[in-house]
């Protein structure tokens, strides 16, 4: 997973200088997220944990429906309520990452108007920069979560799929204004330290609703 970390850093630096004025943007996405944690550590969940995220992004368009996107940015995960295995009661997570994502997107432009469609899909690697927990409803998030807090401490180097859509006007200039885009990260790596000790798996999953702007570059 480092290597796929650092891989994805050196595209990024490799690719960005390359970008030209002609299919290529900068832009920047905002907005809230809802997310969770399962896996078999995780014995029971409920409800949605609440967060915030935003991202830089530089995108290269190769045809009129194809094209890649790089990006940076800084996402809040966690779980709102979860039973553990090793903690019968109920516990909150808050976690936060800077994340590197890289997808591909496919353009399917409406006829008649300036609206279109881009479905996306790729890999996201998450630098983990804070985990707040709280033992319950009643309680608020305390600032770390360590080896005496249930699930232990956050594994700092997380690999995510997101996959979502985003709909976006187009305008005659090359500027961009991406009215929603509605995605949805599932996780792949183990995220707290007690579940991998027990050789079980707690995992994120994040809902995503971000809306920007993106302009051409010149």
């Amino acid at each position: 997973m480092m290597r796929a970390g650092l891989g994805l850093l050196v595209a990024f630096l490799v690719l960005a200088p390359t970008v030209h004025a002609q299919g290529s943007h900068l832009g920047l996405l905002a907005g809230p997220t809802a997310a969770t944690t399962t896996g078999s550590y995780v014995t029971a969940s409920d409800g949605l944990e609440m967060g915030f995220s935003f991202l830089a992004t530089l995108d290269r368009e190769f045809s009129r429906s194809l094209g890649v996107r790089l990006g940076v940015g800084w996402v809040q995960k966690g779980g709102k309520r979860l039973e553990l295995t090793d903690a019968p009661d109920t516990h909150g997570y808050q976690t936060s990452y800077v994340q590197f994502p890289l997808s591909v997107f496919w353009k399917l432009r409406i006829p008649g108007s300036l609206l279109a469609v881009r479905p996306h899909a790729g890999i996201a690697i998450g630098l983990g920069m804070g985990c707040s927990y709280k033992p319950g409803d009643q309680f608020e998030f305390e600032d770390t979560c360590d080896e005496t807090t249930p699930g232990g401490e956050l594994e700092s180097l997380e690999l995510g799929v997101p996959l979502g859509a985003a709909l976006t006007v187009e305008f005659p200039g090359g500027s961009k204004f991406t009215i929603l885009d509605i995605g949805y990260e599932l996780g792949l790596t183990n995220i707290y330290a007690n579940a991998a000790t027990a050789g079980q798996a707690a995992k994120n999953g994040v809902w995503s609703f971000r809306f920007g702007f993106m302009a051409p570059l010149y």
